[in-house]
């Protein structure tokens, strides 16, 4: 594999993980108001 396929890989991977903890974070801020 190459370096380039895998930063593409570690960055998609990034982006996918950081989705999820993003909402999370949001969703503690806000003092978890469901």
């Amino acid at each position: 594999m190459n370096l380039e396929i895998i930063a593409q890989l570690t960055v998609l991977a990034l982006i996918v993980a950081s989705g999820p903890l993003v909402i999370a974070l949001l969703a503690v801020r806000k003092g978890n108001n469901l």
